[in-house]
Protein backbone atom coordinates (compact mmCIF):
# COMPACT_ATOMS: atom_id res chain seq x y z
CA UNK A 1 0.00 0.00 0.00
CA UNK A 2 1.63 3.18 -0.56
CA UNK A 3 0.17 6.87 0.10
CA UNK A 4 1.02 10.19 -1.63
CA UNK A 5 2.79 12.37 0.82
CA UNK A 6 4.49 15.79 0.85
CA UNK A 7 8.30 16.30 0.84
CA UNK A 8 7.99 16.31 5.01
CA UNK A 9 6.33 12.60 4.10
CA UNK A 10 3.53 13.68 5.96
CA UNK A 11 0.58 12.41 3.93
CA UNK A 12 -1.68 14.89 1.54
CA UNK A 13 -4.69 15.37 2.75
CA UNK A 14 -7.54 16.50 0.64
CA UNK A 15 -11.42 16.89 1.52
CA UNK A 16 -10.50 15.06 4.74
CA UNK A 17 -9.10 12.32 2.95
CA UNK A 18 -5.66 10.49 1.16
CA UNK A 19 -4.85 8.73 -1.69
CA UNK A 20 -3.58 5.80 -1.49
CA UNK A 21 -2.77 3.11 -4.32
CA UNK A 22 -2.10 -0.85 -3.81
CA UNK A 23 0.79 -0.87 -6.40
CA UNK A 24 3.39 2.07 -7.45
CA UNK A 25 2.32 3.10 -10.86
CA UNK A 26 -1.50 1.61 -10.56
CA UNK A 27 -4.13 3.23 -12.22
CA UNK A 28 -6.83 2.67 -9.49
CA UNK A 29 -6.39 4.73 -6.34
CA UNK A 30 -8.63 4.76 -3.00
CA UNK A 31 -9.67 7.11 -0.69
CA UNK A 32 -9.73 7.04 3.27
CA UNK A 33 -9.42 9.06 6.44
CA UNK A 34 -5.61 9.87 8.04
CA UNK A 35 -7.32 7.92 10.89
CA UNK A 36 -7.23 4.54 8.77
CA UNK A 37 -2.78 5.15 8.62
CA UNK A 38 -0.78 3.79 11.23
CA UNK A 39 3.11 4.47 11.82
CA UNK A 40 4.75 1.47 11.90
CA UNK A 41 8.24 1.88 13.68
CA UNK A 42 11.41 1.03 11.40
CA UNK A 43 12.19 -1.91 14.17
CA UNK A 44 8.88 -3.31 12.57
CA UNK A 45 9.31 -6.37 9.99
CA UNK A 46 5.32 -7.23 7.78
CA UNK A 47 5.29 -10.72 7.53
CA UNK A 48 4.34 -11.58 3.77
CA UNK A 49 1.21 -14.03 3.25
CA UNK A 50 3.70 -16.60 2.91
CA UNK A 51 4.32 -16.58 7.04
CA UNK A 52 1.26 -17.96 7.23
CA UNK A 53 0.80 -20.99 5.54
CA UNK A 54 0.53 -23.53 7.54
CA UNK A 55 -1.31 -24.52 10.52
CA UNK A 56 -1.59 -21.61 13.05
CA UNK A 57 -1.30 -21.70 16.32
CA UNK A 58 -4.35 -19.82 17.78
CA UNK A 59 -3.16 -18.18 20.86
CA UNK A 60 -6.45 -16.41 21.25
CA UNK A 61 -9.75 -16.18 19.75
CA UNK A 62 -8.53 -12.92 17.74
CA UNK A 63 -6.89 -13.01 14.61
CA UNK A 64 -7.39 -9.70 12.85
CA UNK A 65 -7.55 -6.37 14.01
CA UNK A 66 -11.17 -4.93 14.10
CA UNK A 67 -12.75 -2.18 16.02
CA UNK A 68 -16.45 -4.54 16.07
CA UNK A 69 -16.28 -7.50 18.09
CA UNK A 70 -17.43 -11.02 16.69
CA UNK A 71 -20.39 -10.55 18.60
CA UNK A 72 -22.56 -8.28 20.68
CA UNK A 73 -21.87 -7.47 24.46
CA UNK A 74 -24.34 -8.79 27.35
CA UNK A 75 -24.56 -7.63 31.00
CA UNK A 76 -21.81 -10.35 31.61
CA UNK A 77 -19.55 -9.04 28.97
CA UNK A 78 -16.47 -7.52 30.37
CA UNK A 79 -15.47 -3.91 28.99
CA UNK A 80 -11.73 -3.17 29.31
CA UNK A 81 -10.14 0.44 27.74
CA UNK A 82 -6.26 0.08 27.77
CA UNK A 83 -3.72 3.09 27.44
CA UNK A 84 -0.54 3.90 27.80
CA UNK A 85 1.40 7.55 28.01
CA UNK A 86 4.96 8.90 27.66
CA UNK A 87 6.39 12.51 28.47
CA UNK A 88 8.84 11.74 25.45
CA UNK A 89 9.81 8.90 23.66
CA UNK A 90 11.38 7.05 25.70
CA UNK A 91 10.70 8.81 28.85
CA UNK A 92 8.76 8.93 32.23
CA UNK A 93 5.99 6.16 30.82
CA UNK A 94 2.30 5.60 32.85
CA UNK A 95 -0.56 3.19 31.80
CA UNK A 96 -4.14 3.51 32.60
CA UNK A 97 -6.20 0.49 33.09
CA UNK A 98 -10.53 0.38 33.35
CA UNK A 99 -12.13 -2.76 33.74
CA UNK A 100 -15.68 -2.58 33.75
CA UNK A 101 -18.23 -5.31 34.69
CA UNK A 102 -21.77 -5.48 35.85
CA UNK A 103 -22.15 -2.49 38.23
CA UNK A 104 -18.43 -2.51 39.00
CA UNK A 105 -15.49 -0.19 37.55
CA UNK A 106 -11.30 -0.58 38.35
CA UNK A 107 -9.58 1.69 37.61
CA UNK A 108 -5.61 1.08 37.65
CA UNK A 109 -3.43 4.37 36.91
CA UNK A 110 0.82 2.87 37.12
CA UNK A 111 3.86 4.46 36.84
CA UNK A 112 6.03 1.94 35.25
CA UNK A 113 9.30 4.27 34.56
CA UNK A 114 11.30 4.94 31.80
CA UNK A 115 9.99 3.56 28.56
CA UNK A 116 8.87 4.20 25.07
CA UNK A 117 5.08 4.73 24.14
CA UNK A 118 4.83 1.04 22.61
CA UNK A 119 6.16 -0.10 25.99
CA UNK A 120 3.41 2.10 27.34
CA UNK A 121 0.84 0.66 25.30
CA UNK A 122 1.42 -3.39 25.54
CA UNK A 123 2.50 -2.97 29.41
CA UNK A 124 -1.03 -1.57 29.50
CA UNK A 125 -2.82 -4.28 27.70
CA UNK A 126 -0.64 -7.21 29.97
CA UNK A 127 -2.20 -5.40 33.42
CA UNK A 128 -5.37 -5.64 32.24
CA UNK A 129 -5.57 -9.27 31.13
CA UNK A 130 -3.04 -9.90 34.82
CA UNK A 131 -5.81 -7.90 36.74
CA UNK A 132 -8.64 -10.38 35.37
CA UNK A 133 -10.24 -13.13 37.84
CA UNK A 134 -9.63 -16.67 37.23
CA UNK A 135 -12.92 -17.47 37.05
CA UNK A 136 -13.04 -15.08 34.00
CA UNK A 137 -11.21 -17.88 31.82
CA UNK A 138 -14.21 -18.17 29.53
CA UNK A 139 -16.03 -14.72 30.38
CA UNK A 140 -16.49 -12.57 27.05
CA UNK A 141 -14.32 -9.73 27.44
CA UNK A 142 -13.67 -6.77 24.79
CA UNK A 143 -10.39 -5.13 25.59
CA UNK A 144 -10.12 -1.70 23.96
CA UNK A 145 -7.03 0.13 22.38
CA UNK A 146 -5.91 3.08 20.50
CA UNK A 147 -3.02 1.60 19.59
CA UNK A 148 -2.76 0.27 16.35
CA UNK A 149 1.03 -1.06 16.69
CA UNK A 150 0.06 -2.85 19.82
CA UNK A 151 -2.62 -4.44 17.98
CA UNK A 152 -0.65 -5.07 14.63
CA UNK A 153 2.22 -6.86 16.28
CA UNK A 154 -0.23 -9.03 18.93
CA UNK A 155 -3.08 -10.16 16.14
CA UNK A 156 -1.96 -8.11 13.27
CA UNK A 157 0.54 -10.18 11.58
CA UNK A 158 2.86 -7.69 12.57
CA UNK A 159 6.55 -9.42 13.68
CA UNK A 160 8.00 -6.32 15.94
CA UNK A 161 11.95 -6.43 16.27
CA UNK A 162 11.76 -4.82 19.76
CA UNK A 163 9.55 -5.80 22.94
CA UNK A 164 9.45 -9.18 21.79
CA UNK A 165 9.58 -10.92 25.40
CA UNK A 166 6.72 -8.16 26.46
CA UNK A 167 4.83 -9.23 22.76
CA UNK A 168 5.14 -13.17 23.74
CA UNK A 169 4.27 -12.49 27.34
CA UNK A 170 0.85 -10.73 26.24
CA UNK A 171 0.20 -13.72 23.73
CA UNK A 172 0.96 -16.65 26.37
CA UNK A 173 -1.43 -14.35 28.75
CA UNK A 174 -4.04 -14.12 26.13
CA UNK A 175 -3.83 -18.01 25.58
CA UNK A 176 -5.43 -18.61 28.82
CA UNK A 177 -8.80 -16.87 28.25
CA UNK A 178 -11.40 -18.20 25.70
CA UNK A 179 -13.12 -15.30 24.55
CA UNK A 180 -11.08 -12.26 24.94
CA UNK A 181 -11.34 -9.92 21.89
CA UNK A 182 -9.00 -6.91 21.27
CA UNK A 183 -10.21 -4.35 19.38
CA UNK A 184 -9.23 -1.12 18.22
CA UNK A 185 -10.87 2.38 19.19
CA UNK A 186 -9.83 5.78 17.88
CA UNK A 187 -7.79 7.63 20.35
CA UNK A 188 -8.76 11.22 21.66
CA UNK A 189 -12.64 10.75 19.71
CA UNK A 190 -14.61 11.37 22.17
CA UNK A 191 -15.13 7.63 23.44
CA UNK A 192 -15.24 7.77 27.10
CA UNK A 193 -13.56 4.15 28.25
CA UNK A 194 -10.10 5.62 25.63
CA UNK A 195 -10.54 8.97 27.55
CA UNK A 196 -10.43 7.70 30.90
CA UNK A 197 -7.69 4.96 30.05
CA UNK A 198 -5.47 8.21 28.75
CA UNK A 199 -6.60 10.65 31.74
CA UNK A 200 -5.49 7.62 34.25
CA UNK A 201 -2.14 7.03 32.50
CA UNK A 202 -1.45 10.77 32.28
CA UNK A 203 -2.21 10.57 35.74
CA UNK A 204 0.58 8.29 36.36
CA UNK A 205 3.07 10.07 34.57
CA UNK A 206 2.45 13.06 36.52
CA UNK A 207 1.95 11.74 39.92
CA UNK A 208 4.90 8.99 39.31
CA UNK A 209 3.24 6.94 41.47
CA UNK A 210 0.37 4.05 41.19
CA UNK A 211 -2.83 3.69 42.08
CA UNK A 212 -5.87 1.32 41.79
CA UNK A 213 -9.64 2.35 43.19
CA UNK A 214 -12.77 0.14 42.64
CA UNK A 215 -15.87 2.33 41.82
CA UNK A 216 -19.92 2.04 41.03
CA UNK A 217 -20.01 2.48 37.15
CA UNK A 218 -22.49 5.68 37.30
CA UNK A 219 -19.90 7.43 39.77
CA UNK A 220 -18.02 10.74 38.75
CA UNK A 221 -14.78 8.08 36.86
CA UNK A 222 -12.14 10.37 37.72
CA UNK A 223 -10.39 12.61 40.73
CA UNK A 224 -9.04 15.74 39.73
CA UNK A 225 -5.42 15.63 38.56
Amino acid sequence: MFVRVLASGKPIVHRGRIEMRYRLGASKSYRATPDNLIEIPDDTEILSDDAFSGTPTPVATVQVVREEPTRAPTDATIIIHTDGACSGNPGPAGIGVLIERGEEAVEHSEFIGEGTNNVAELTAILRALEMLRPEDKDAHVLLYTDSGWSLGVLVGGWKAKANVELIEKIKEKLGEFTAVELLKVRGHAGQSGNEEADQLATMAVRREDSRTRTRRRSKSPLPAV
